[in-house]
């Protein structure tokens, strides 16, 4: 009988030590996902900015919302306020809805 107790606390032992040791490896693999985590989150960032920064070389039609072509935009100011810029055809359906 006291042969099968020493087994059980040894059994119990070794089991505990594996617990602890998958726990470790699994804290381990979950601290590299946060780091990895936070490298794609600042990489996504810098993707945003230099969207951003494309956007604002092109000009976009203020009827349609499209990328307007170089030598196709026209530009419209209005009496102090901003200046609107709209594709060529996009200027003319909008002046003969006028007239």
């Amino acid at each position: 009988m006291l042969k099968k107790t020493e087994a059980c606390e040894e059994i119990d032992t070794e089991s505990h030590l594996d617990s602890k040791e998958r726990i470790e490896a699994v804290l381990e693999s979950l601290q590299t996902l946060k780091s990895r985590i936070s490298e794609l989150r600042a990489h996504c960032e810098e993707l945003k900015e230099l969207h951003v920064e494309d956007q604002r070389n092109y000009l976009r039609c203020d009827e349609c919302g499209d990328v307007i072509e170089q030598g196709q935009e026209v530009e419209a100011k209005n009496f102090g306020e901003e200046t609107r810029h709209y594709h060529k055809e996009c200027f003319r359906k909008l002046w003969m809805q006028q007239y």
